[in-house]
């Protein structure tokens, strides 16, 4: 369990696209060193900072290209120290990072890193302190979206942040604004109202990032140690937080990000885990992936991984894609709850349970409601539970989310048959991103299988290959009696075909119009039939493949009408001679048929194929010129009308029907009429809507006395699986590659 998680773990907190390997730079002149500075009562705001408005925005220009980043560094200036900052009461982003913050060092300077062990989109956060930024050139470097400093407190707005804001974004950037908490001098709202009238803003035009809470180490007196949490307690600085992130969400319509370190973060809100609904954005220097996050999340957003390097003021990557990046500027928050559907455990007689664990990361502290799904012989219902029981294993690999977030649920035993149970998380009331799918599992149980039973898939790398995988499968040894070739390119020759190569035990392999696939000659010679009947007319397999198949020196013959329905009566009378019955489909569609094929050779009797409209004169001949006594139609009256079947109750044969309210239904209800209980420990599936395989796998099936039966694209009905159940069969054969028939159909997935 415990592997798993950590698997999970380590999946979500790796990035989704890959960008190019981020270079290495020449070593940065040192910054001066960081004096310690004591903090006046009431700070007086530098001269230079008069408050600016948001910049109109211009319609969006088209990048002119996207470049690998630059080796050479870009930027105009670097940050001073934080004496400086504190004289002007300006401090830059991460400013107290690489002084207070363990993770990070405490260098003056860390530098640029040569490589990266995460993938994302690159770019960079400013200040005031970068004055005439070469926009365009940051965009050639690299760089695809900014953070510009706006304010700080509610007595410094940044004098570059209009040039820096409209300039980014005329170079083709995504940026942004932030804002450098003081969280002693007002309360969150207030500085919340300040930053968003100075900037702050958002619009929904996808290249306007969220607004950004800048809150870290106090840098009066956090260089010392004593007071990192600008004087507050941890209850206290975590109302600071949301009186400001939810004052700004209401003001602008989106949530802001959070910037800050896993060691911040912890020591002064005391690990809070509440928080997940905001994006982080998170600071570490020195190393190749960011690490452990803050409590509140067990994702990032975006990572200031070092505070010099390529592009101008600190670097920082996006945690994904362009696309992403772009969908983040819109407000997407793409974070919905997560968790882990561990077990489905059917106990015969007894009941049908589920377990797992999962939260939401907009909360981590919140239990989830989880919504199970079931699908049992009784019917399709649902139960919701709280996921808020102990797992320990889950907190070892998410410290912050706590031992509380398993789950289990159970419903009682219905009889024998296919148990599903899909299990959903519930987003928590405000999570954007929805609620989370963990995925659907089916158990089994019958007299023959007390597990789900084993499947071989039979596929190979097109429909001719397939065909010859499954001859090989069935046909092991040379020297059948029979191989029939019929047209893969469409179905009503190789549906003739199917019956009576299955009676006379014989596979159906498929040509192209005008060539044998090299496949399917080379199987011809390992199985040296007695004869090969070649099915169709010239329209179907013409001469130059009937060619190829005569240089084989096996007795060859073609059997073919002027149209399927002919074709269909000069099959049966070849391979059926003597059959006083028949089985009946329509020639206009395939499904109602695939399945009696086989059931149609274990009983030794044509398949016919006719219009179903009405019975056409030349059928009518065909049957009163035998001794036909009974015919089965396959399918409803809307396939097959019931005028049909009166013109052969009229003629003395007859008539009855099988036939369901789905080609399923219908598939089952064949099997039903033509193997008895307990009669088949294996069977074949094929699918209910592509007719190449299950025509081939009909013929196999015949051969060897095997069902053939229907599945979904993704999953067996449940009809089928009571079939399963009823001929005691414990294994199957899938005809067909994943593109027909999903790895679903290999697990046995019940249909919903």
């Amino acid at each position: 369990m415990k592997t798993g998680l950590a698997v999970l773990a380590a999946a979500i907190l790796t990035a989704v696209a890959v960008v190019p390997a981020v270079p290495a730079v020449a070593a940065e002149v040192p910054a001066s060193a960081h004096a310690t500075t004591a903090r006046g009562a009431t700070p007086t705001p530098s001269p230079s900072a008069a408050p600016t408005s948001a910049p109109t925005q211009a319609p969006t220009p088209a990048p002119t290209s996207t470049a690998s980043p630059s080796t050479a560094p870009q930027a105009p200036a670097g940050d001073p120290g934080i004496a400086e900052m504190n004289a002007a009461r300006n401090h830059t982003m991460g400013s107290t990072i690489p002084s207070s913050d363990p993770a990070s060092g405490t260098a003056a300077k860390s530098q640029f890193k040569a490589s990266l062990g995460v993938t994302g989109v690159l770019g960079m956060d400013v200040s005031g302190w970068q004055t005439g930024i070469n926009w365009p050139s940051q965009y050639a470097a690299g760089a695809r979206f900014v953070y510009i400093k706006a304010s700080e407190g509610t007595d410094y707005t940044s004098s570059q942040f209009s040039t820096q804001y409209s300039g980014s974004y005329s170079a083709g950037l995504i940026r942004g604004a932030y804002h450098f908490a003081t969280p002693n001098t007002t309360n969150g709202a207030t500085q919340a109202r300040y930053f968003v009238a100075n900037g702050g803003g958002w619009s929904p035009d996808g290249r306007t990032l969220p607004p950004l809470l800048d809150i870290e180490y106090d840098p009066y007196t956090a260089t010392d140690h004593t007071n990192s949490c600008w004087g507050l307690s941890t209850v206290d600085m975590s109302n600071w937080i949301y009186d400001f992130v939810s004052t700004v969400q209401n003001l602008t319509g989106v949530r802001p990000a959070i910037y800050s370190t896993a060691n911040w973060w912890n020591t002064c809100t005391g690990s809070n885990n509440t928080f997940g609904a905001y994006p982080v954005f998170v600071a570490r220097y020195g190393t190749s992936t960011p690490g452990a996050l803050p409590a509140s999340w067990v994702n990032w957003t975006m990572w200031q991984y070092a505070d010099a390097g390529t592009f101008a003021g600190d670097q920082d990557i996006f945690n994904g894609t362009q696309t992403q990046l772009t969908q983040f500027a819109l407000g997407a928050q793409n974070h919905p709850p997560i968790g882990s559907y561990d077990t489905a455990t059917l106990n015969s007689g007894s009941s049908f349970s589920v377990s797992g664990w999962a939260f939401d990361q907009t909360n981590l502290a919140a239990p989830v409601q989880v919504q199970v799904t079931w699908n049992t012989p009784s019917g399709v219902t649902q139960t919701t539970v709280t996921a808020n029981q102990s797992r320990p294993d889950v907190a070892s690999v998410y410290p912050a989310v706590g031992n509380y977030h398993g789950f289990t649920a159970q419903v009682p035993w219905s009889g024998n048959g296919q148990y599903g149970a899909c299990i959903t998380v519930i987003a928590l009331p405000g999570d954007s991103a929805g609620n989370a799918s963990l995925g659907c599992k089916t158990s089994f149980f019958s007299p023959a299988s007390a597990t789900v039973p084993s499947s071989q898939r039979l596929a190979g790398t097109d429909r001719f290959d397939t065909a010859v995988q499954i001859s090989q499968h069935a046909f092991p040894n040379p020297g059948v009696p029979v191989a029939y070739v019929a047209s893969g390119m469409n179905f009503p020759d190789a549906l003739s075909a199917a019956a009576a190569a299955g009676a006379q035990k014989g596979p159906v392999l498929l040509a192209g119009t005008s060539t044998v696939p090299a496949g399917t000659i080379a199987e011809l010679n390992r199985l040296q039939p007695a004869k090969i009947v070649v099915i169709g007319g010239t329209a179907a397999i013409d001469s130059s493949a009937y060619a190829q198949l005569a240089a084989l020196n096996r007795p060859l013959q073609r059997i073919g009408g002027a149209d399927r329905f002919e074709t269909s009566r000069l099959v049966a009378s070849y391979a059926f001679p003597s059959a006083t019955s028949a089985y009946v489909a329509t020639g206009s569609s395939f499904a109602d048929a695939l399945t009696a094929a086989p059931v149609a050779a274990k009983k030794g009797v044509p398949l016919l194929l006719v219009d179903g409209s009405g019975m056409d004169p030349a059928t009518a001949s065909y049957l009163a010129a035998r001794p036909f006594r009974a015919v089965t139609l396959i399918g409803g009256t809307s396939v097959i009308a019931q005028a049909w079947a009166d013109s052969a109750t009229s003629s003395g044969i007859t008539a009855t029907r099988i036939g369901g309210a789905t080609r399923f239904d219908t598939s089952a209800a064949l099997v039903a009429a033509g193997f008895a209980n307990n009669s088949a420990s294996s069977a074949y599936v094929a699918s209910g809507y592509a007719w190449q395989d299950a025509l081939v796998a009909g013929a196999a099936a015949g051969a060897t006395s095997q069902p053939l039966m229907l599945a979904n694209t993704s999953c067996i009905p449940r009809a089928i699986g009571d079939q399963f159940v009823r001929l005691g069969t414990s294994s199957y054969e899938i005809a067909g590659g994943t593109s027909v028939l999903s790895s679903d159909v290999d697990t046995f997935a019940v249909c919903y």
